[in-house]
């Protein structure tokens, strides 16, 4: 199997999870398929809507009952909102989808050693994301579905202690959820799987999405390098075929930059689509390692062009290579709402601030306690 057709079957791969989640096709889904959406947005939504109530009317005990509640029902909410930022920016994605399965190949020669190596080491990245999101779920649902009901018999058949009912999470519902425990704890059990699937997915297209960004920006920084081989360098010295050669450059280095304002476009609109909750799920910690090397990879095409000796070019070529400099003094990044940029700084920041806020309320619950 050529490289190309272990990219495109690693796409494959992803299309068909996403289709799983009723997402993919992006683009012409069937009726029954925009149905499941609608009614897994109505499940997460309602559930959402049934802690909510629960932490209103509950008579809870102390700070830590409501610290304890109301995060699920902030993971509720991401997932329902990640899931609706790609179907109502269905569009975009299948732009960037159909990019990267037909467009990119333009620039990427399997004859080249250089661009085989690096499609190669982003098709291990790619997989092991992949891999890493889709068998994590699975184990993940099984813990926190079973071990509550886990605990409640240990407690009570090995311990001896009185029986006290547990559940995935806390919620209200109409009936007395004690008498109906298994049916209450079925219906948790069933929304926390979805939710989990709903938020891992989407992560995974998101993070899937940006490593095609990187990868691309790596193959034009191989084609910068190479604008202009030292074969040409030899026939410019000797003022040979000087005319053909000079137009060849310009094609090339015309093509990079199409390739270039493609990627600043859609990162540009991927910025938009992740701004309202990217802060919270950066500071998850979940993708922060991609938006670094996102970043990254873009400040190492500045590099590419300025080492692809440009200086031997004519006067338009010249001209052509200021202008794409001018354009990458900003590279590519993604932020929150343009507050603050997605790199491994900021996440070190946050890390810091989040500690400092956990011995905050850890004082001040000691305090309380005595």
């Amino acid at each position: 199997m050529s490289a190309k057709e272990e990219f495109l079957a690693l796409m494959d791969y992803l299309s068909d999870i996403t289709s799983k989640i009723f997402l993919y096709p992006f683009l012409g889904r069937s009726k029954t398929k925009l149905l499941c959406y609608r009614l897994i947005c109505f499940l997460i939504i309602f559930a959402s809507f049934q802690q909510f109530v629960f932490l209103c009317v509950s008579k809870l005990n102390s700070f830590l009952d409501i610290v304890n509640i109301a995060p699920n029902i902030g993971v509720c909410a991401m997932s329902v909102t990640k899931y609706i930022k790609i179907n109502s920016n269905k569009e975009l994605y299948n732009l960037i989808f159909v990019h990267f399965r037909t467009d990119m190949w333009d620039i990427i020669s399997e004859k080249c050693p250089e661009n085989v190596k690096i499609l190669k080491r982003y098709q291990k990245i790619i997989n092991f994301i992949t891999i890493w999101f889709v068998y994590y779920v699975v184990p993940l649902i099984l813990i926190v579905t079973s071990f509550p009901i886990l605990i409640m018999y240990y407690d009570n058949m090995v311990l001896g202690k009185e029986l006290e009912h547990r559940y995935p999470f806390e919620a209200w519902y109409p009936f007395d959820k004690v008498k109906w425990y298994y049916a209450a704890y079925a219906w948790e059990s069933f929304i926390t799987g979805l939710v989990v699937c709903i938020y891992t997915f989407s992560d995974l297209i998101n993070v899937s999405y940006i490593a095609y960004i990187c990868l691309e920006l790596k193959l034009l920084g191989t084609h910068l390098k190479e604008l202009i081989g030292a074969e040409d360098i030899k026939q410019l010295k000797r003022s040979q075929n000087a005319t053909a050669i000079h137009y060849k450059i310009r094609q090339k280095l015309r093509g990079i930059i199409i390739k270039h304002n493609f990627i600043a476009n859609i990162s540009s609109r991927l910025d938009i689509v992740f701004g309202d909750i990217m802060l919270v799920n950066y500071t998850f910690g979940s993708v922060f390692i991609c938006l670094t090397a996102f970043t990254f990879t873009s400040e190492q095409l500045a590099q590419a062009l300025y080492d692809s000796k440009w200086t031997y070019g004519d006067r338009q070529t010249r001209q052509l290579v200021l202008m794409l400099i001018k354009r990458m003094q900003k590279p590519f990044q993604l932020t929150a709402k343009g507050y603050i940029a997605m790199n491994l700084d900021t996440f070190t920041t946050i890390c810091s601030t989040s500690y400092q806020f956990f011995n905050l309320l850890r004082t001040m619950y000691d305090l309380k306690a005595n």
